[in-house]
């Protein structure tokens, strides 16, 4: 038998086949895969949303649309928001709309969506099977594991074997954990276990059962023949696959008795030391005005020997909403006032989408100032001494990437779940808000300056992250999978009557 560290690239190795939540948040890191997978002589594959299109198609992947509902603008849904009242509505109450619309209610269609990526690539060569690389939150392949049929000439003996990629804390239930959300400390004694259990059963079980009965009727209208049969978000569009690869470090995460079978640590996608690909090439510094500033200002760090000469170097702040939270109003602009016309600090502030502005800033732009409308967070955080952000796991990943700590002030999705983590990590400070004021921020990142505990910190994780090499990882799953073929394991079998 061919070693799975043998298989040649290219035309002997399987489809790889990436499905992905139509989140940029969640794209992202699965286009780097895509690019880095390309690159090691994997013919890849991408379903994703048409507004997505062109950066999957530059990362080497074929482009497979998703369609109808399935087909989500993420920049259009947030602008226009799902409904009226949306944006006055409490955090968690928006995360469960956005469960619903984002998530399960467009599950059939992925899943027709997904059936005919399978059939595309049966008719380009259906001796080369696929290989099922899915990113957790995209619910569409779930019907797979419950029993559904694929397509008339086509069998699930076409899929060679499936991974997950988490790029997200993992929302897997835990004895040692609440669910999702909830603002409990973490707590592995018995008695933390006892809250933990009441919380589940008690409480996200009452407020997840419409998500729970939504899931179990979007699988059996795509054609399962079994219920998921457990609480919602337990993970079980996790565990469905063979194998979990975590995005992120060990030391980030809370320590759990019980992760499932299958479930590694991979690293990180995130960092500019990060290559996805083997041939030497050089990084071009973006083409901003004021790029300059930070590159000569980074040069007094790296070429002074003499304290006196490093006092003159200003200190950068980075800050940034990532691509749900788009009021600038929420952190952007408070930052930009914390440090307005300071002449000790540059202030980089990058607004998330290309084209976009702050013509709502009220006055004159601070000359310590630096504005982006896009940028690549690696290139901004090698310049950075603090990175505020709002506790986007991509965001955050990118900061241990760097090596840069934070201040986080975040709610919503999973931003909650994170900022606790920041602070029970200590790699930052968490404002415990959506919304902080100027003096917050200031206060904040003053505290992350004065104290190099956070620097120290965030700098062995960073170390950690090196030694997992993240997309060396999946290349050698994916050959396993290649090598050893496992299929896919039905799930839900054992509740079924004899």
């Amino acid at each position: 038998m061919t070693g799975p560290t043998s298989l040649p690239a290219g035309s002997e190795r399987p489809f790889v086949l990436i499905v992905s939540h139509q989140l940029t948040g969640h794209l992202a890191p699965m286009i780097r895969i895509a690019a880095a997978l390309h690159a090691r002589g994997w013919n890849t594959f991408f379903l994703g949303p048409t507004a997505h299109r062109h950066r999957i198609e530059s990362a080497g992947a074929v482009f497979f649309p998703l369609r109808d509902d399935a087909d989500l603008d993420d920049k259009a849904y947030y602008e226009n928001q799902p409904l009226q009242d949306y944006a006055s509505l409490h955090w968690a109450e928006r995360v469960l709309i956005d469960l619903r619309k984002q998530c399960l209610g467009p599950l059939p269609t992925q899943w027709s969506c997904f059936k005919d990526a399978l059939l595309s690539l049966q008719a380009r060569n259906p001796a080369r099977g696929v290989i099922l690389l899915a990113e957790a939150f995209f619910y569409g392949v779930l019907p797979l594991f419950y029993g559904a049929p694929v397509l008339d000439g086509l069998s699930e003996q076409n899929i060679l074997g499936s991974t997950c990629v988490s790029v997200t804390v993992p929302a897997i239930r835990s004895v040692d954990l609440p669910p999702a959300g909830y603002p409990f400390p973490f707590d592995p004694s018995p008695e933390g276990r006892a809250r933990n259990a009441k919380l589940w059963e008690r409480s996200w079980a009452r407020k997840a059962r419409d998500l729970t009965e939504l899931l179990n009727n979007k699988v059996r209208e795509a054609g399962a023949s079994r219920n998921v049969n457990e609480i919602f978000f337990s993970g079980a569009n996790y565990t469905c696959h063979e194998t979990i690869l975590q995005l992120g470090v060990p030391s980030f995460e809370y320590p759990r008795c019980d992760w499932p079978p299958g479930f590694k640590f991979a690293g990180l996608v995130q960092g500019t030391s990060k290559s996805v690909s083997h041939s030497s090439s050089t990084t071009t510094d973006p083409q901003i005005p004021w790029w300059p500033d930070l590159v000569s200002n980074s040069a007094i760090r790296n070429s002074s020997r003499n304290n006196s000469d490093k006092k003159l170097r200003k200190k950068v702040i980075v800050v940034a909403q990532g691509t749900v939270e788009i009021n600038p109003h929420d952190l952007i602009i408070p930052t930009l006032r914390a440090f307005a016309y300071r002449d000790d600090v540059y202030v980089v502030a990058i607004l998330g989408w290309k084209g976009a502005s702050l013509s709502g800033y009220e006055g004159e732009i601070p000359s310590n100032a630096r504005i982006a409308d896009y940028l690549s967070y690696d290139a901004a955080l090698a310049h950075a001494d603090v990175w505020v952000h709002n506790a986007g796991f991509g965001a955050i990943n990118h900061g241990i990437a760097n090596g840069v700590p934070m201040v986080v002030a975040g709610e919503g999705m999973d931003k909650t779940d994170n900022s606790r983590r920041v602070t029970w990590a200590g790699i930052g400070v968490d404002l415990g808000c959506a919304q902080p004021s100027a003096e917050q921020v200031r206060q904040g990142v003053e505290r992350v300056l004065q104290d190099e505990h956070f620097t120290n910190r965030i700098r062995e994780l960073q170390e950690e992250s090196k030694k997992l090499d993240c997309f060396g990882m999946i290349h050698n799953e994916l050959l396993r999978i290649a090598d050893t073929r496992p299929g896919i394991r039905q799930r839900g079998l054992e509740l079924e009557p004899w």
